[in-house]
């Protein structure tokens, strides 16, 4: 039996978590047996070079939001001896091939932990977020997940059934959540996932509403993949 996938996918505190369970629920109810990954558990590769990278180019302590950072200089020089960092080829190869397998291994065995019987699978962010990720940290602005998006790496992942993408602005992400470190890595992304949605045709639904108009925008994204 080949599983269904849907992906929802977004900014920090779009409410994909939420929604993802929501939508699990509602499946289940109707009897289609689904489950629930969480693409951000597990890391086997990039945890290390983070720690590594962040002692080399002395990253300062990220406070949670309501204490804010705690110097500001400090936290702009480390973003900006990142990306000029990754401005190194063979240092962009190693960063960008880490991530994507660390994801790929994660994935693989997420599934492999589920049931025999579970039909549908509802991702929580995927391979996606990884790419946006690593143009982030490049300082692309959207040219590092466009190719990537071309790339081989990206055909070993399995094409989702139906991608949805929960839009939200910096600003009420921001508000929303208390662990983000600045609005400018909201706004470095924030394009890039409409640079994606875009390629790979998802829905996009306005994460603004409440909660419950949310899922019934999301429930008509999904009619017609599941039963």
């Amino acid at each position: 039996m080949k599983r269904k996938l849907i992906v929802l996918m977004g900014l920090d505190g779009s409410g994909k978590t939420l929604q993802a369970n929501m939508l699990a629920d509602w499946l289940n109810s109707r009897g289609e047996k689904t489950e629930v990954v969480w693409m951000r558990g597990e890391s086997y590769i990039t945890v290390p070079l983070i720690g590594l990278g962040k002692a080399v180019l002395r990253g300062p302590r990220e406070n949670k939001r309501g204490e804010g950072i705690a110097d500001r200089d400090p936290y702009e020089k480390y973003i900006e001896s990142k990306k000029s960092m990754f401005k190194n080829p063979l240092l962009r190869s190693i960063w960008r091939s880490s991530t994507l397998l660390d994801h790929y291994i994660s994935f693989r065995k997420a599934l492999g932990r589920l049931p025999a019987d579970v039909s549908t699978v509802i991702l929580d962010r995927y391979v996606y977020d990884s790419m946006i990720d690593i143009d982030s940290a490049f300082g692309s602005g959207g040219s590092e997940t466009e190719r990537l998006l071309e790339s081989r790496f990206y055909r070993l992942f399995p094409k989702p059934d139906r991608v949805v993408l929960l839009d939200i602005p910096p600003e009420e992400s921001m508000r929303r959540k208390d662990d983000i470190p600045s609005i400018e890595y909201l706004e470095s992304r924030y394009p890039v996932y409409h640079i994606v949605a875009e390629r790979v045709g998802a829905g996009t639904v306005d994460a603004t509403k409440s909660k419950e108009e949310v899922q019934a925008d999301i429930r008509r994204e999904v009619e017609g993949i599941v039963a």
